[in-house]
């Protein structure tokens, strides 16, 4: 599993395991016409941005052995809170998800993370907050 699309997914599918998420509802990549702020419940929405080459190494330089390039990305997961859902919900469940995210890393693929203050959307008239992860991983790893 080298693939940010492969980690995100990972990510996501084990921090959903945490029985404080059920009530979330996971979309992949933002559209106005998947989300309709009239909604109740919260949804989050999640992106993969800022994919980025930090370097490449050879046999010995990064791990005995092997050689590939590190690549770096940004995980937005944007949560945005139903016609429903008061802003201490908003804030409560964007800590729960951030939390079970990082529980969720167990290869230690996330650098650092997080969470912005509540924002309104103009377009769907939504409120939200972006919970963001900066990820670091090998892309192309081979021993030798």
């Amino acid at each position: 599993m080298n693939s940010i699309t492969d980690i995100a997914d990972t990510l996501i599918r084990d921090a959903k395991k945490d029985s404080q998420l059920d009530d979330i509802h996971f979309l992949k990549e933002h559209t106005l016409v998947t989300y309709n702020s009239n909604d109740e419940g919260l949804t989050a929405v999640v992106n993969i941005e800022d994919v980025r080459h930090l370097k490449s190494f050879v046999s010995r330089l990064y791990k005995l052995g092997s050689y590939g390039d590190i690549f770096s990305s940004k995980l937005n997961i944007r949560l945005y809170a139903g016609s429903d859902i008061w802003g201490y919900d908003l804030i409560k469940n964007a800590l729960i998800l951030r939390k079970a995210i990082i529980d969720a890393d167990s290869s230690g693929f996330i650098k650092n993370s997080s969470i912005s203050q509540v924002k309104y959307e103009n377009n769907s008239g939504a409120v939200y907050r972006d919970i963001s992860f900066n990820i670091e991983y090998v892309l192309c790893e081979a021993v030798v």
